[in-house]
């Protein structure tokens, strides 16, 4: 989509702010058109010699209210305008992180999550200024208009030697345009990798201190900030050229007036006051033909910033970008929608499922199986196996090739949308922790307090003793990725949080790989208190494969063998190697 066809959709989001912005803000560049028609008279008054005090103190009186009234439009049109701006700002990020959060885990982003902050922050707030110069446009190219039409009715030779500069400055800046757009792309690309490199090294500290790297990542961002500064000079020494311009664009028509309108003032056909209303057109035509280069050199550079932002949004039409949806600036949001009652689970079916991982030969091929309701069904095999990519696919994470998913009998077009609380509720194998007290970690946003469903499920992850030792228990801010919390704690933490969705199925990918033996032993056992519970769970350790009712065994992708333990210890070599390295 065209920088347009951008701009066209978000001037309908809200199509009224933007008239009504459109309004206060032209009443605030019109109103100096009057001032300049007032100064006239004032010095005209004064040249003619008039004594009256009235005559003189009339138009004094005009320019104050003038001047009030345009304090008044400045004031208005600048809350208007906020809202406006906000508005649109949210709508942009919400519909981003929306189709991100709400789609399937193979969105990935175009580059690292640094670098994405970057795009959301800055590109947006480019959108926003581009909508802002669009906002002036009206009233300044209205006043730009009538001040011509004034200044041409007094004197058309002076006149035109004072615009020639302005329309010259307009198409410099327009050919010009392509250098901004390319110089801004640069800039903001450089302004990403810093951010980028940023977020990378608050998040391995760890990992550069044990190797020993502090000096070579200084060096390294150095180097990346060094790039960014010479793109960001590029950048702002060509906008700094432009407005120098703009300047010299001033001067030169103000010398214009002098030197033509000289000869006219010693012969009277061009008064004092005429001199006044020119000085005082021309400084405000200066800025509104700097403005409308400035949104002809903006036009180039939003392009970039539109391009960037619909990158966030591979997969999609770039038309979700602006897609109408409601946007909530004040205090009161919207209720959370309980999500509704389903059928009771009965079965899960997979039909020759299949994945390969973009670019290698990694992924899984022809897994079928079933898992009942009421069972405890384990996938198991090598590291690399598939295990988790299996599990991803299943529930709508990565994009399937083939295969098919049957609830309960009835195919599963969108596993994304379908596997979810209350039918699905999932744990990774990495899970992950905002930085807010630990009981919005296990609620986000669900209310479970009224019926002790969240005691509930912190008991059953065998969390209950290390809430109690936390400082403020369930309001202890847990930090960036739970890093208040042991490996443990996280991984339990993860688990209430799926407990507290009271799901049918829950699906767990290596939940105990940082649990001790002893608190794995207890969570299943707790868990197990519960009737008709349906899992499907990645693990090697004893304690999960004791309980499976059936193992699938999974070797380079495919599904090797499945059974219960005793089974496949008695007929597959591969299950009595596992067993054994988990002794």
């Amino acid at each position: 989509m065209s920088t347009w066809g951008f701009f066209g959709y978000i001037l309908r989001y809200r199509r009224g702010l933007f008239i009504l912005n459109a309004l206060v803000w032209g009443a605030f560049h019109l109103l100096p058109l009057a001032a300049g028609l007032v100064i006239q008279a004032f010095f005209d008054t004064l040249g003619a010699g008039r004594s009256a005090t009235a005559s003189v103190w009339t138009p004094v009186a005009l320019l104050v209210a003038l001047a009030v009234a345009r304090m008044g439009a400045f004031w208005g049109g600048w809350y208007i305008w906020a809202t406006l701006s906000y508005t649109i700002a949210a709508l942009l990020r919400g519909n981003i992180l929306a189709w991100l959060v709400q789609g399937p885990g193979a969105r990935v982003l175009p580059g690292s999550s640094g670098e994405a902050i970057s795009r959301l922050r800055d590109d947006v707030q480019e959108v926003v200024d581009y909508l802002e110069s669009w906002v002036d446009l009206w009233g300044e190219a209205l006043f730009a208009v009538l001040a011509l039409a004034v200044m041409l009715s007094i004197n058309p030779v002076v006149t035109g030697a004072v615009i020639l500069p302005l329309v010259g400055f307009l198409v410099l800046v327009n050919l010009l345009g392509e250098r901004l757009r390319r110089y801004r792309a640069e800039s903001r690309a450089a302004t990403g990798t810093v951010t980028e490199f940023v977020g990378e090294i608050f998040t391995a500290v760890q990992a550069v201190k044990l190797a020993g790297a502090e000096e070579r990542v200084i060096g390294r961002f150095g180097l990346i900030n060094d790039r960014r500064r010479q793109a960001s000079l590029r950048d702002n020494l060509f906008s700094q050229l432009l407005d120098s311009l703009g300047e010299t664009v001033l001067n030169v028509g103000i010398g214009c007036i002098l030197l033509l309108a000289a000869s006219s003032l010693r012969t009277g056909t061009f008064s004092v006051g005429d001199f006044a209303l020119f000085v005082s057109y021309l400084i405000r035509l200066t800025d509104k033909m700097y403005s409308f280069g400035h949104t002809i050199a903006d036009h180039k550079k939003v392009g970039v910033s539109f391009g960037r932002l619909t990158e966030m949004l591979a997969g999609t039409d770039p038309k979700a970008l602006v897609a109408p949806d409601p946007v909530y600036l004040g205090a009161v949001l919207p209720a959370v929608i309980p999500a509704e009652r389903c059928e009771t689970f009965e079965s899960l079916e997979v039909r020759d499922l299949a994945y390969r991982h973009q670019g290698s030969e990694r992924g899984i091929a022809g897994m079928s199986f079933a898992v009942p309701r009421g069972s405890f069904t384990v996938i198991t095999g090598r590291i690399g196996a598939g295990k988790t990519t299996l599990l991803r696919v299943l529930l709508g994470l990565l994009p399937r090739e083939s295969g098919e998913i049957y609830w309960n009998g009835s195919l599963v077009t969108d596993p994304a949308s379908f596997l979810i609380p209350p039918r699905c509720a999932y744990t990774p194998q990495v899970p992950r922790l905002f930085s807010e007290t630990l009981e919005d970690n296990l609620l986000q946003g669900f209310s479970a307090q009224e019926d002790g469903r969240l005691a509930r499920s912190i008991h059953t992850a065998v969390l209950e003793q290390d809430v109690e030792r936390l400082e403020r228990r369930l309001e202890t801010v847990v930090g960036p990725r739970g890093v208040k919390l042991s490996g443990g704690q996280v991984q339990r933490s993860a688990a209430a949080r799926m407990f507290v969705r009271d799901a049918q199925v829950l699906v767990f990918d290596d939940l105990s790989s940082a649990l001790d033996v002893e608190t794995e032993s207890r969570l299943w056992e707790r868990l197990f208190v519960r009737t008709n519970l349906t899992c499907l769970v990645v693990s090697h350790r004893r304690a999960a494969l004791r309980r499976a009712d059936q193992i699938l065994l999974v070797d380079a992708g495919r599904l090797i063998a499945r059974g219960d333990l005793a089974t496949l210890l008695a007929t597959c070599p591969q299950m009595r190697e596992l067993w054994e390295t988990d002794s």
